[in-house]
């Protein structure tokens, strides 16, 4: 997933690591597909990163945005204080003023992912503070108008090309193995029918993995495909809908399941698949096999 993006990360961890000295925000904004998320996932594990900085915060902002649940969420990221302990404290005043403390004097990294707009940013931003010492704040935004307002220093992350996008499907689809040649045209036409959406080209990719390496089976996909397409290169929305419906029926179920979390809720493993054996959507022996009761359904787009 992050083919075509090495160039991006040299780029923003450049910009994280070097000058200036002042406190410096870095955008990551586009079309929803492309990679923002991955990208600064990438770019927040890396290891020169990491050792640059003394705090760092991961958080995403729901679009449904919530002052006091942010506050926590980064606050209980940053500080040695139990989260419980911290959502005990029912003044947001008193946790801004905790926040701002734990990163008073620490060269600090935090990244907010999926901003719909500037509220949250509006609401918090006093209380990142200013000491010229190269700490850095970083954001996604699929709205180029929300990074533009916020961010001088804004980053697209480049769309994939034709040839691009049939490597990654291939390396999805075959791993080490070759593409055998009756599959080679018809698959060069579903990966650009990905518009160059990595996400896009993921998600076909897990379609085509599950099913018989044969060309009147990727030619149906290819017709699928063709008609759920949008004429709108930034619609993931049709691999989107392909990719469910070639799930298995009680993957199907296992996906919807997932509507009854709130919106970018962290699920642990082990709870989502007790939930799921409780509903009866899979059998308590495949829960023994996390990554192949999972195998083939949709992620989140970035």
């Amino acid at each position: 997933m992050t083919v075509g993006l090495e160039k991006m990360t040299t780029q923003i961890a450049s910009n994280l690591l070097g000058k200036p000295e002042y406190r410096q925000i870095i955008s990551i904004a586009g079309m929803p597909g492309p990679g923002k998320t991955t990208l600064a996932k990438k770019i927040h594990k890396d290891s020169n990163v990491r050792h640059h900085f003394e705090k760092l915060s991961w958080r995403v902002v729901p679009q449904t945005y919530n002052k006091r649940k942010l506050l926590i969420d980064i606050l209980s990221s940053l500080s040695d204080l139990d989260r419980d302990y911290i959502s005990e404290i029912e003044d947001e005043g008193k946790l801004a003023e905790c926040l701002y403390k734990s990163l008073k004097g620490r060269r600090y990294l935090i990244v907010m992912d999926d901003l719909w707009d500037t509220k949250a940013w509006d609401d918090l931003k006093r209380l990142f503070p200013e000491d010229r010492n190269g700490s850095r704040i970083s954001f996604t935004s699929r709205l180029k108008n929300v990074a533009s307002e916020i961010s001088h220093v804004i980053i697209e992350p480049p769309l994939l090309s034709t040839d691009g996008s049939w490597d990654l499907l291939k390396k999805n689809v075959f791993k080490k193995e070759r593409c055998p040649r009756e599959l080679q045209d018809i698959g060069m036409q579903i990966a650009k029918n990905c518009h160059g959406l990595p996400l896009s080209v993921v998600m076909i990719a897990g379609v085509l993995s599950n099913m018989e390496k044969q060309a009147s089976s990727w030619q149906r996909v290819a017709k699928e495909l063709s008609s759920f397409i949008s004429q709108k290169a930034d619609d993931y929305i049709p691999s989107l809908k392909l990719s469910f419906w070639h799930l298995l029926n009680h993957l199907k179920s296992c996906f919807v399941y997932l509507s009854v979390f709130q919106e970018d809720e962290e699920i642990p493993v082990p709870r989502l698949l007790l939930l799921w054996i409780t509903e009866g959507f899979i059998e308590k022996k495949r829960a023994k096999e996390p990554r192949r009761c999972s195998r083939g359904v949709p992620h989140r787009p970035n």
